[in-house]
């Protein structure tokens, strides 16, 4: 059987001829792609294996590239050389599920316990960016190194996608070890660093708000609605789906009872202003009946982001989000002195380390204080000078 260089255009344009024919690679002895007079291809490893000669089929022509095929024989012919049967892996293989086969069952499962957004988000993920690399693969044979290249290509890309893309992925293998499919501790996720977090977007000081305020009451009267609940987003800190989907029933005299937010049901606590402005609201006190409704129904002309860019436009905000007001309340809250665990809380913050976001908040005011305090130690300590 000839030896050639290998290369993914002679694979493809060699043609069969009245007998098994066997191109093997030049630079991987033992491996290679035989071709039967049916015009079938297959990739092959042909080693001794306990004394016999044998030939082992790593997939088909069209279904695996060169660089795997190559890659795959690499590791059969080491694990050869181990005295390992790589014909009795390639049986498990066939026996374990693929990930695409994986993902289906992975879905019926979860979905029962996933709000809609979430359903969504982890469905889009799957489709555009981690199916397309790892669908066709055995579950049990994705390996770190796989998942560094993928995430690093990615990265590339799109870091913060590349980033969510990995949360999921890792969060299915760790599924996958509870299910008996693959080899518990395994999961190829693991160790690998996540791409750096932006900083916090933006959150407005003092001045601004002020801004903002004004051309709120410049808007009032024409989109009342809006205007409400862009207020009401500034005085909770909440998400702008947690506002507009408010109903009456979720009134309470102390706080909003969210029945499903991102994180789940939780109470969210409402100062007097918050309180004041809930109070001002026309409409039925029904208790089904949304807050906002205009908005919560997507009826009227106006669409809610068009009066938020208005506003901004009067500001002098530029590209201020909605967002960017709960980033606000945040700010303030750990500027006024608020610790870290307490500002999760009244977010409604799941991990720790969306809150450690702000953090630097938090220590630009202690050196503030220390700014101050050592003043009057330093005066103090003059010769002369007043005590503290």
């Amino acid at each position: 059987m000839p030896t050639v260089d290998l290369t993914a255009k002679l694979a493809r344009d060699s043609e069969a001829g009245e007998k098994d024919t066997i191109l093997f690679d030049r630079t991987l002895p033992g491996f290679g792609l035989r071709i039967h007079p049916s015009g079938r291809k297959v990739w092959i490893v042909q080693a001794r294996i306990e004394g016999r000669s044998r030939r082992i089929v790593i997939a088909r022509h069209g279904e695996m590239q060169l660089a795997e095929a190559r890659r795959r024989a690499r590791d059969m012919l080491d694990r050869i050389r181990r005295g390992g049967n790589p014909a009795e892996d390639i049986r498990k293989e066939r026996e374990t599920p693929t990930f695409r086969a994986f993902t289906e069952e992975y879905l019926r499962r979860s979905d029962p316990h996933w709000k809609p957004s979430g359903r969504e988000s982890v469905r889009v993920y799957l489709k555009a960016r981690i199916l397309p690399a790892f669908g066709r693969m055995p579950l049990d044979r994705i390996d770190a190194q796989d998942v560094a290249a993928w995430f690093d290509a990615a990265s590339r890309e799109r870091p913060g996608a590349a980033n969510r893309a990995l949360e999921i992925l890792r969060a299915m293998m760790f599924r996958a070890e509870e299910w008996g499919l693959r080899e518990r501790g395994a999961n190829p996720c693991l160790g690998l660093a996540w791409n750096p977090r932006k900083k916090i977007a933006r959150f407005l000081d003092t001045d601004e708000m002020a801004r903002l305020g004004r051309a709120l009451d410049a808007h009032e009267a024409r989109r009342p609605e809006a205007v409400a609940a862009i207020r009401l987003l500034a005085l909770t800190g909440c998400r702008r789906s947690e506002v507009l989907d408010l109903r009456w029933r979720n009134i309470g005299p102390d706080a909003l009872n969210l029945e499903d937010s991102k994180t789940g049901p939780r109470a969210v606590p409402l100062g007097e202003a918050a309180r004041a402005l809930i109070e001002t609201l026309p409409g039925p006190r029904k208790k089904d009946a949304f807050l906002f409704p205009r908005h919560a129904e997507k009826r009227g002309t106006g669409s809610f982001e068009g009066c938020w860019r208005a506003v901004c436009a009067d500001a002098g905000l530029g590209r201020l989000r909605l967002h960017d007001l709960r980033h606000t309340a945040a700010s303030q809250a750990v500027m006024a002195g608020e610790n870290l665990p307490l500002v999760g809380r009244l977010l409604g913050h799941r991990r720790h380390r969306t809150t450690a976001g702000y953090a630097h908040l938090a220590d630009a005011h202690l050196v503030e204080a220390a700014e101050r305090v050592g003043a009057v130690i330093a005066r103090a300590m003059t010769a002369g000078g007043p005590g503290p």
